[in-house]
């Protein structure tokens, strides 16, 4: 476990940005309530992102999928509270996938990720791919390190057979309030199969690609990995193994 400052995790993600899952019981040392927890980490997000550092945080609706408006600023999150709790604070901020979008808690994000436009939520182009390709790192706080729904752009750099890619269209509001018709690409699966990250979680570890951060004065712990890492290790993986990634 390493313990770092608000300043020190800005600066690892300075160059390297973070994408962060949260479960909310992790969070329980950061205060009483949840009032109080999901506000100190609002503010511990903002006060990295104004050292330099750079992190997202998942806000899927899902809303093309559902045949509905994605509107960036209103459409509320599908997870969980604290999840909306970041997004209704920092609508802004919102990334314009209307299925997997994200909240991004940085300057150092491209802006087109903010523009909406025809969009590949795994594929090229894509907020994932900016952060793969800057050797960046997926993260989770309350061990969600098995919801990293940023696998299934390593699962299409690796062309798994279980996976295609398939177009939704829909309209999308932006922060201006203008319409605009669009289509987003995900990477769904064959239904025949079933997903499952938990071995790779516990491979992970044993193999100790897993670093944890634990934030000085805040009772935070985030647990990262490096994503090229990962992407090294489960292509290793699925050549032995090709089904690594689905349900024993």
């Amino acid at each position: 476990m390493t313990n770092l400052t608000i300043q020190e995790i800005a600066n690892y993600t300075k160059n390297k940005p973070l994408i962060l899952h949260i479960n909310p019981l992790g969070l329980l040392r950061m205060g009483s309530s949840n009032v109080d927890r999901f506000l100190n980490l609002h503010t511990v997000l903002n006060k990295i992102q104004r050292k330099g550092g750079n992190i997202a945080t998942p806000s899927y609706s899902y809303s093309y999928t559902k045949n509905e408006v994605y509107d960036i600023k209103n459409t509320h999150s599908s997870l969980d509270e604290v999840s909306e709790y970041l997004r209704k604070n920092n609508k802004i901020k919102r990334t314009i996938d209307a299925n997997f979008s994200y909240v991004l808690f940085g300057n150092g994000f491209s802006s087109k990720h903010l523009l909406i436009s025809d969009y590949s939520s795994f594929g090229e182009g894509s907020m994932i791919e900016e952060v793969f390709n800057q050797d960046g790192y997926l993260g989770a706080i309350g061990g969600a390190l098995e919801h990293l729904t940023e696998i299934h752009f390593l699962e299409r750099k690796l062309n798994v057979p279980y996976r295609f890619d398939k177009i939704f269209a829909g309209t999308s509001i932006g922060n201006d309030g203008k319409m605009i018709d669009n289509k987003i690409t995900y990477f769904c699966r064959d239904y025949n199969y079933t997903p499952s990250f938990i071995q790779l979680k516990k491979d992970v570890k044993t193999a100790g690609l897993v670093s944890m951060w634990k934030l000085t004065g805040f009772n935070l712990q985030i647990e990262v990995i490096k994503i090229q890492d990962l992407y090294l290790f489960v292509k290793e993986k699925l050549v032995t193994n090709p089904k690594y990634l689905l349900e024993k």
